[in-house]
């Protein structure tokens, strides 16, 4: 009886007879989109094909929740940069900046209550209000260029407009666990891209030759700044991959995480950097070891696991290995040997206006106008003139008080304080502390780098580490069922 009713009820179904109407409609756009493949030109092409697939996809695709998490995903290939006048304007900082101003805009258009934000987003925002305060103070003590404070003195913020966004739309349950798999799968895109550029033999080795190191190129992946960066962001991503692996349910992404953290790896041993391959690997330990506490032999085996195939290719990675062995190549590595000089000449700065700084937006030159050492005696002035790119320094602690003074240096301060809150507080509430101690080893691993580097003003690499702050804070400070549905 049931096949018999079902039968009838499709029986009952209209079927739909385009009309003539509808036949020309269709003709019409497609002379139309022939046409303008014909005759348009090139770069206005992708418009004519994207705004209807755009649209097409709004009707298919109702969730806004889901258009953030599209949108974010597009940093993986967002590395370009153009100058628009005074600007230079980043792709990855344009996207961010639309994905608050779409957060925003939904939140008043709609009538949705803001979240109660927890008290590490209100010390972020002090830590911003005394960097804004230490560009003032730099407009008016120094005659850069106003547009040069604005651009430099805002880079490490940028990413941090997507703190609120993800930690009210995505805070818990299954949007946490989506944000999680687009992270893994972004990882994975960047590792699998990694390799294959390690293997295309496209990569410049001249750098690490005339240091004396034999490598076939160290990769970058998608990431703009080089190697650095992109262990940067290997550092943040590879241990919430690892924590990830045992949160997902779903088989699939469980071998997806990893694959990612198995690839992360090797492309931080493949991007050349000492500092991530410390990091990276003494985190990935750490992890291990909090998570087998009562099977120790597991991260012990691991990690031998690991030294036995970095041993393996002992003659591949022999300068990460010097950190351990040859000591003297170490110290009188050209990169060491540049950061020694250049922290003592940025310190001898440091120490001619502590309270001040030299100001946002200054000019580097090189002090002693030698082609071969320049960038070893690195000194500051103002700028009358827009900079097109600014230098950063191998260290964030030191740009932030060299550059910004006291006052930069209190904003660096609260940042990590905020930190420290939602890393305590998330290991005391959660009760499975698998997904904190990803967020926390990952964090710290990236703080570490930070002292030897300054990677956060790179747009790619700040948006990933203000994304994982986020996730920290929703970790820490999960929203009750009422707001979830805000």
């Amino acid at each position: 009886m049931s096949g018999v009713s079902e039968i009838s009820d499709y029986s009952c179904m209209e079927i739909y007879k385009p009309t003539v109407k509808t036949w020309l409609g269709v003709f019409v756009a497609t002379l139309f989109y022939f046409g303008a493949y014909l005759f348009l030109p090139k770069p206005i092409l992708p418009i004519i094909v994207a705004v209807p697939l755009f649209l097409l996809s709004i009707f298919f695709i109702s969730n806004v929740r889901v258009w953030g998490m599209l949108l974010f995903s597009v940093i993986v290939v967002g590395k370009e940069s153009y100058s628009y006048g005074l600007l230079q304007v980043s792709v990855t900082s344009v996207i961010v900046i639309l994905l608050f101003l779409f957060y925003l805009i939904y939140k008043l258009t709609s009538f949705k209550k803001f979240p109660s934000f927890p008290l590490p987003v209100y010390i972020l925002v002090a830590a911003y209000l005394f960097q804004l305060a230490s560009l003032f103070l730099s407009l008016q003590q120094h005659e850069n260029l106003t547009s040069n404070v604005i651009r430099e003195g805002n880079k490490l913020f940028i990413g941090a407009l997507i703190v609120p966004v993800f930690y009210d739309w995505y805070n818990n349950g299954k949007w946490l666990i989506r944000v999680l798999k687009m992270l893994c799968f972004m990882l994975l895109i960047m590792t699998v891209y990694g390799i294959y550029q390690y293997n295309s033999g496209t990569l410049s080795a001249l750098g690490d030759d005339v240091t004396g190191y034999n490598l076939s190129g160290r990769i970058y992946s998608t990431i703009a700044g080089g190697p650095n960066p992109y262990s940067g962001v290997l550092e943040l991503l590879v241990p919430l991959a690892l924590a990830s692996f045992f949160i997902f349910k779903e088989k699939k992404w469980k071998i997806m995480a990893m694959i990612g953290v198995l690839l992360g790896i090797q492309n931080v041993l493949l991007t050349f950097s000492r500092g991530g391959f410390l990091t990276v690997t003494f985190t990935l330990f750490i992890f291990l070891i909090l998570r087998y506490r009562q099977k120790i032999w597991i991260p012990i085996l691991s990690l031998l696991l690991f030294i036995g195939a970095i041993f393996a290719n002992a003659d591949e990675f022999k300068r990460q290995l010097t950190v351990f062995g040859d000591v003297n190549s170490f110290v009188m590595d050209s990169s060491i040997l540049h950061r020694y000089i250049s922290y003592k000449g940025y310190w001898n700065e440091i120490k001619n206006d502590p309270v001040n700084g030299v100001g946002w937006g200054s000019w580097e030159y090189f002090h002693s106008q030698s082609p071969l050492y320049s960038f070893w005696e690195v000194r500051h002035e103002d700028s009358i003139e827009k900079i097109p790119y600014f230098g950063g320094m191998n260290s964030l602690i030191l740009e932030m008080q060299l550059k910004g003074g006291f006052l930069s240096s209190i904003s660096l301060l609260l940042i990590f304080i905020a930190m420290v809150f939602a890393s305590v507080k998330a290991l005391k509430t959660n009760t499975d502390k698998t997904l904190a101690f990803g967020f926390i080893c990952g964090l710290a691993a990236f703080a570490v780098h930070q002292i030897f580097d300054n990677l956060i003003p790179w747009p790619q690499v700040g948006a990933f580490f203000w994304l994982i702050v986020a996730l920290l804070i929703s970790v820490a400070y999960p929203k009750n069922q009422s707001e979830l549905h805000e």
